[in-house]
């Protein structure tokens, strides 16, 4: 089937962070707060679907306490540091040769969306949707963010693929009822859940759109 649009993760999908960023980054707010850090729990914190409980199950912390503090501690030109964009998004602008129309659903906050979107070009993108609390749009997976972004780029749920690398992405689309495409980088686990398609790279979509 052939789509006309194309919504993507940001984190892990077009944009990667080295791993030792995130361990400072969750390390140092966990400490802040008096909680035990291990990489695997960050692991499953950064790449697995509902952050919130994992937050509960692994920090034993609240996440409306936990959340702020890590956003504090998430300085964007830190991150920009340890942050390239894939070789493969090139594959956006030869979606956009096809008229198709492009799209990001993300969870990171607003100033770190800002410095992932320097890396990767705001302009290359026809709606930007940020669902976390700091938006008020219902965090991954719940749907209320790719609905949004449906909106926004005005096609139906049956026209759009959204692109993501974790549990979260694909259950957020089997919540929209929009077709999920796991990308798989071999950077962590494969996640749990079964996606419509999977990919290994970014220009695997030649075949789907």
């Amino acid at each position: 089937m052939a789509y006309s649009a194309v919504i993507f993760d940001i984190d892990g999908t077009l944009v990667h962070t080295m791993p030792e960023y995130r361990y400072e980054l969750i390390g140092k707010s966990l400490k802040e707060l008096g909680a035990k850090f291990s990489e695997k729990a960050a692991d499953r914190f950064w790449f697995e679907g509902d952050r919130d409980a994992i937050i509960r199950e692994c920090f034993n912390l609240e996440p409306k306490i936990f959340w702020p503090v890590f956003v504090k501690n998430d300085f964007p030109e830190m991150r920009k540091k340890s942050s390239r964009a894939y070789d493969d998004i090139d594959i956006v602008k030869e979606l956009r040769q096809k008229v198709c129309k492009t799209g990001i659903v993300t969870g990171a906050p607003p100033h770190v969306v800002k410095m992932n979107l320097d890396l990767i070009g705001e302009e290359n993108y026809d709606a930007i949707v940020i669902a976390n609390y700091i938006t008020k749009i219902k965090t991954k997976p719940h749907p209320q963010g790719l609905e949004e972004c449906l909106n926004l780029l005005n096609v139906d749920k049956s026209e759009a693929i959204y692109v993501g690398n974790g549990d979260e992405d694909i259950m957020t689309a089997k919540n929209a009822e929009v077709d999920s495409v796991l990308l798989i980088r071999g950077e962590h686990d494969v996640p749990n859940q079964i996606p419509f398609y999977t990919i290994y790279s970014l220009h695997d979509l030649r075949k789907l759109v």
